[in-house]
């Protein structure tokens, strides 16, 4: 085995514009980076809220290996008793105790190397959830010793509560990186003690909208401050997505950087 490691990350996945996106490009992706693992945020897959046995297997069928979540994580009642059975989907370390599903999990690359992925969601503008920092470090202790890589996705609002949890796993974890807001940021780095982090990997799903949402309704809502129906936009996905490579001896991050893939339509 390479002691290389490859880790695709891919931000939200918005509604139908962000799977049609990865299936027309991931497999090549995949292939051209040497992709060992593909993680992505699954929250928004099944119409912008919430994912679905369906949308899961889909992704599933495409390379990725973990499905992390967030806020939106229980908008598809089916996916409270489906995450109960698919370790390959996970929500947030510190829900509430009563949440069926974990927020962790340990899953394989093809060539054998263990890889834990953890997910937490911060409070900052978000909700009364339990700490993440007290959650991902019970998490931390329970990781077995021949695991080669720790991923963290941190599900929040505030950058500045992102970029807290880079530092508090700043030499313990390989990559830490933030989901939700939906917009890349190109803040990529691989701190002093080896961990790569960014505050926010972006969304794959259409830019031509209000963060995968069509404009009309979501303006509107801005504007008049009374309720609207939001509606994910079906088509024009761009894939933003982190690729880090980890040395599997030490789980320390070696290079980190973005990538881009641009609407076909």
């Amino acid at each position: 085995m390479s002691d290389a490691l490859n880790i695709l990350v891919l931000g939200d996945v918005i509604g139908r514009a962000g799977r049609r996106a990865l299936d027309d490009h991931l497999p090549r992706l995949i292939d051209e980076h040497r992709v060992d693992f593909v993680i992505a945020n699954g929250e928004n897959l099944a119409a912008g809220f919430g994912i679905t046995a369906k949308t899961a297997d889909e992704m599933f069928a495409l390379g990725v290996h973990v499905l992390t979540n967030g806020n939106h994580c229980w908008d598809q009642r089916e996916f409270l008793s489906f995450i109960e059975q698919e370790k390959r989907c996970i929500r947030p370390l510190n829900f509430s105790a009563h949440a069926p599903g974990r927020g962790m999990t340990i899953q394989e690359t093809a060539a054998g190397h263990r890889i834990a992925v953890l997910n937490v969601i911060g409070q900052v503008f978000m909700g009364a959830w339990d700490c993440p920092f007290a959650a991902v470090d019970r998490a931390m202790e329970e990781i077995p010793d021949d695991v080669s890589a720790i991923v963290v996705d941190m599900h929040a609002e505030a950058t500045s509560e992102k970029m807290a949890m880079g530092w508090h796993l700043n030499g313990r974890a390989s990559f830490v990186y933030g989901t939700h807001t939906h917009v890349p940021t190109c803040d990529e780095t691989i701190r002093p003690q080896g961990t790569a982090y960014q505050t926010d990997i972006g969304m794959t799903g259409s830019y031509q909208s209000i963060i995968g949402m069509r404009v009309d309704g979501a303006l509107r809502r801005m504007i008049e401050r009374l309720p609207q129906r939001f509606e994910a936009v079906e088509r024009g996905g761009s894939i933003y997505a982190t690729l880090v490579t980890v040395d599997s001896r030490t789980r320390r991050a070696t290079a980190i950087r973005r990538i881009h893939v641009p609407p076909a339509e």
